[in-house]
């Protein structure tokens, strides 16, 4: 039986806003109603710290806003301070589309992914252009680590927290080849 669908605004988002080379991007966390801008801040700064290495130094964590529950509208929050990617090279043109894909599903059975842009050319693209398993230690197994382990933040849009499956898919988003293009 299909789900029924639910807004966009069903629950209370963050949004970290980052670049690489320049170009935009964000990252959206569902988070209860209950969660606080410190506390996110504080997970945020959790998760860079997880993945740093891995990001080229041409890439920026910039700032987080935040939508309330029932809304559209991100607002920013106070308390972040700009952070930058420590990995050996920069993210070349040629991968700065690449995303990396973290998925996850519900007990309520709704579908979450979360998409990492911004990981240097020291870490090459799978052949198989997935990390299946991910590897047991390292940059992305404590981001993984973080996404199942924030309370109440990397929720499902069904306000659920996900099983976030151990594992991601590694491929250019054609939405960013075009812009690039």
């Amino acid at each position: 039986m299909p789900l029924s669908p639910l807004p966009p605004s069903n629950t209370k988002r963050y949004k970290l806003l980052y670049t690489v080379a320049g170009q935009q991007h964000s990252m959206i966390s569902r988070c209860s109603s209950a969660q606080s801008d410190g506390v996110a801040v504080g997970f945020f700064n959790a998760q860079f710290a997880a993945i740093t290495g891995a990001l080229g130094p041409n890439v920026v964590w910039v700032g987080v806003e935040v939508a309330l529950s029932g809304s559209d509208i991100f607002n920013p929050i106070a308390g972040w301070s700009p952070l930058t990617g420590t990995a050996g090279n920069d993210v070349s043109t040629i991968n700065e589309p690449r995303a990396f894909c973290y998925s996850g599903r519900t007990v309520g059975g709704r579908k979450s992914k979360v998409f990492l842009y911004g990981v240097g050319d020291d870490v090459p693209t799978p052949a198989t252009y997935e990390m299946d398993p991910l590897p047991g230690s390292g940059e992305f197994n404590n981001f993984w680590v973080n996404l199942n382990g924030q309370a109440d933040f990397w929720l499902g849009i069904d306000g659920l927290k996900p099983i976030w499956y151990f594992r991601n898919t590694v491929k250019p988003n054609d939405h960013f080849i075009g812009l690039l293009r």
